[in-house]
């Protein structure tokens, strides 16, 4: 991808200005507050577009830093770029409330669509994160950030994986680490579930086994009692010898009652034969009937007085033994219900197992993620070594020698090896750093944007440079990048390109 012509419709504080690009080495320079950093960040936005922020962070984000001094309502700009062997025009709007996008084939004369990704393509699928973290060096920004470890693990996992690149092994594993975790919060939810019945099924079987055990004790209470009442109450000498006497003495009084009762009933029957008046025979049957009922009582009563029988108190011991029935049949009852109810609370412990096809796709969306990780760390290791080689032999070219190699580890921390010791990153000079940190964005940039070569963009990248490290970069960017732009504030870049002979196309902002 080569940069031909940018024009600033309307875009922070240019109005109508329009910029051309060359192939190989542009220079943009202006004093500070020129506005180059403006242009640095129109490249940006036209080529991923700008998003506003929205609360609190829509007053100091990018869209409102860049957004038009005069007629803001008209927020537009123009890129005219070339891809492979054809020509573009890239139109924006960037106002929130008119935002639109045109992208056509100047050579063909083919309208395309940035929303359906056709310009991503022409990219060659880079993301914004990826240009941020390598063809785009912002002004003091020389070092990597944490996005660009991300990408470029990202990358390792995906380099040979697939032929388009589309694989993105981050996002597959955080689609599986959240397909887990919702399979696995199902399983709690079930389970909590389950605890909870089960919980519910424990207190009623708790509940009807102390009823159970409550009953139990009532009836033994009540066979106790019965038991007491019927054989193991105590009388005393003197209520047995008052119950004989009272035997003895109705015994005497119904003998001599029963006596009268005959004597009289004799005369009755005699007297019976002798009156002829029907009145007086109804009156002699009816005195009869009455002695005898009188000697069936007195014979009753003696009886049931005897004493040499114990008084049970009969009517209080049927009812003990109606009681002690009820109890008994209430037991048998509950004691039922408790069976019942603990049988179906076992069988509800059995089933809360957790089914054996959750487990398997717990077990199989796991094994998924390991052996994706697995893969990852391989192709890690792979484009690791790669970009190990890479950026040593650019920083072997930007150090003259000095440093031949570099050791790096999975957060990319940077060791320094030269012919005869080993120097950690932190122990070097800051120019060095920066070298080191140059060299990691240029060779990154060659893994990540294979596909599509782009332009090199550099803001105020050398200002800690000296003039030999400035003259090797220089040199080797004329050498291996196609297109490049420097934004400068200062004359060194140009004064050093024509010391080297090196061509460059100069923009002048002041």
């Amino acid at each position: 991808m080569r940069l031909k012509k940018l024009s600033l419709s309307n875009f922070g504080r240019f109005r109508g200005e329009t910029l051309e690009l060359k192939d190989g080495i542009n220079v943009i320079y202006g004093e500070n507050e020129s506005g180059k950093s403006t242009i640095h960040t129109f490249i940006r936005s036209m080529l991923f577009g700008m998003k506003r922020g929205r609360g609190r962070a829509a007053g100091n984000d990018e869209y409102s830093r860049y957004e038009p001094w005069e007629n803001s309502s008209w927020y537009q700009g123009r890129l005219e770029f070339s891809s492979g062997d054809k020509e573009f025009r890239l139109t924006r709007n960037f106002a929130s409330r008119e935002k639109s996008e045109e992208l056509v084939c100047l050579t063909d004369g083919e309208v395309l669509s940035v929303e359906d990704g056709d310009l991503s393509m022409l990219l060659g699928g880079i993301s914004e994160n990826v240009y941020e973290n390598t063809v785009s060096v912002g002004q003091l920004k020389a070092r990597t950030g944490d996005a660009l470890a991300q990408e470029l693990r990202n990358y390792m996992a995906n380099y040979q994986g697939s032929s388009d690149g589309s694989l993105n092994v981050a996002e597959a594993l955080a689609s599986l680490k959240k397909k887990r975790k919702e399979l696995e919060q199902e399983i709690e939810q079930q389970q909590k579930t389950g605890e909870e019945e089960k919980q519910q099924l424990y207190s009623r079987l708790s509940y009807v086994e102390q009823d159970c055990r409550e009953a139990k004790e009532k009836l033994e209470s009540a066979k106790a009692e019965r038991k007491y009442e019927m054989f193991d109450r105590e009388i005393s000498p003197q209520e047995v010898r008052k119950q004989k006497e009272r035997f003895l003495n109705k015994r005497k009084w119904g003998f001599a009652c029963g006596v009268v009762a005959v004597f009289l009933t004799v005369l009755c029957v005699m007297q019976f034969f002798r009156v002829s008046s029907l009145f007086n025979r109804l009156a002699l049957g009816a005195a009869v009937f009455a002695l005898f009922f009188i000697i069936y009582w007195m014979v009753r009563h003696t009886r049931e007085d005897d004493p040499d029988i114990e008084e049970p108190e009969q009517q209080k011991i049927r009812k003990m033994n109606w009681n002690v029935e009820y109890l008994e049949r209430e037991v048998r009852q509950k004691e039922v219900q408790y069976q019942n109810l603990r049988e179906e609370y076992e069988e509800f412990c059995a089933s809360l197992t957790i089914p054996k096809e959750k487990q398997e796709n717990v077990a199989a969306v796991t094994l998924a993620m390991e052996t994706i990780e697995k893969i990852s760390r391989q192709q890690q290791s792979r484009v690791g070594i790669r970009l190990r080689q890479s950026v040593s032999e650019i920083l072997s070219e930007l150090t003259d020698g000095k440093y031949r190699q570099i050791s790096m580890d999975d957060d990319l921390k940077i060791g320094l090896h030269s012919e005869n010791y080993y120097v950690p990153l932190e122990k070097t000079s800051r120019g060095t750093m920066e070298q080191v940190y140059f060299a990691l964005r240029m060779a990154v940039m060659d893994i990540l944007c294979s596909e599509e070569e782009m332009p090199v963009l550099l803001d105020e990248t050398f200002a800690m440079y000296d003039e030999y490290r400035l003259e090797r970069a220089l040199t080797w960017l004329a050498k291996k990048k196609g297109q490049v732009v420097i934004f400068t504030c200062q004359k060194r870049e140009e004064q050093t390109l024509d010391r080297l002979g090196i061509p460059y196309h100069k923009v002048d902002l002041s």
